[in-house]
């Protein structure tokens, strides 16, 4: 996999991480979980001769080949590492992708081995792995303003490849204040505190002005997309058709489509069969993001047509 100037760390270094964090999972596992001369197998995809050699101190760092492409983990960490760094494939990384490593792999994974050995992904250590997952979410919630209302200190130091003293100066010599989100809580690191947030457009503005920072990448536009861009382009197509065309030609069913979009199903079944529906911008510049086509666009033909819609019902209702 390719490095770039701006990623820190190479891939093969994630990789060693990955595979001393699954490590530290097996070791808990084959000591808290099942009582399984399969479990090695079935885990790891090794016998249990090859795992002789994890044996003694420092197990999770003892060389063992085994096949890391197997696990989930793995994967999730590729896909951040270039979506984080915005190398080659960085549009693989998924809202799924997103969720897993928020809500599960960062909070929930092993913290260490039975020795108490710490795991790549501990959250009282900074290694590569967990910087890389943050850096992922850091960059996500930035690009996708419905998942965070703000970025933290560290979180800006992640994108901006800067230390976080470094960041707190600058923002300080800018004038720049941070909104206070919630009470301070006990975190594991003083820069892991949210409880104050710089909100996502200075956050993004800031950003643009580091010299360590990358901007998102512009995605190649596939044919499906150029599709659906034709498809609003044409005033002869009423806004709920061409939405409904829309879904066919990205190959979704409406209910993904709102899973995607993080909007009501009721609403899009709505949106789409031209029945009338509230008037949500937000709702419609997230779904004008999921379906690829351009925000300014899709709003503006969306609010035009249920505008319309509501006058309609309105005449009605008078006769």
């Amino acid at each position: 996999m390719s490095k770039s100037p701006q990623a820190p760390y190479s891939w093969d270094e994630i990789e060693t991480d990955v595979r001393s964090a699954i490590l530290c999972h097996f070791d808990q596992l084959r000591y808290l979980g099942p009582q399984s001369s399969e479990l090695q197998a079935l885990f790891l995809g090794i016998s249990a001769d090859q795992l002789e050699v994890l044996g003694g101190e420092n197990r999770t760092q003892i060389g063992v080949s085994f096949p890391l492409d197997r696990h989930h983990l793995h994967t999730l960490a590729k896909n951040a590492y270039r979506f984080a760094y915005q190398l080659d494939g960085w549009e693989r990384a998924t809202y799924e992708d997103h969720y897993m490593v928020d809500c599960g792999v960062l909070p929930g994974f092993p913290q260490s081995d039975m020795d108490g050995e710490p795991s790549p992904l501990s959250s009282f250590h900074d290694f590569p792995l967990r910087r890389v997952f943050e850096t992922f979410l850091a960059r996500w919630n930035l690009y996708n303003p419905e998942y965070s209302g703000g970025l933290s200190v560290r979180e800006l130091a992640l994108l901006s490849n800067m230390t976080v003293p470094a960041v707190r100066t600058s923002l300080s010599k800018e004038g720049i204040k941070l909104e206070i989100v919630r009470a301070r809580g006990d975190g594991n690191r003083r820069d892991d505190d949210r409880s104050a947030t710089l909100n996502i457009e200075d956050a993004m503005r800031w950003l643009e002005g580091r010299r360590g920072f990358v901007s998102n990448r512009a995605p190649k536009a596939a044919p499906s997309e150029t599709a659906i861009t034709d498809i609003f382009t044409d005033r002869e197509i009423a806004f709920d058709q061409a939405l409904r065309k829309a879904m066919v030609t990205l190959g979704k069913r409406p209910e993904q489509v709102a899973d995607l979009a993080l909007v009501s199903q009721t609403w899009l079944t709505n949106l789409a069969a031209g029945s009338p529906a509230d008037i949500d911008l937000k709702a419609l510049r997230s779904l004008a993001r999921k379906l690829r086509v351009s925000e300014a666009l899709f709003v503006s033909r969306g609010v035009e047509h249920l505008i319309r819609l509501e006058n309609t019902s309105e005449n009605v209702a008078t006769l």
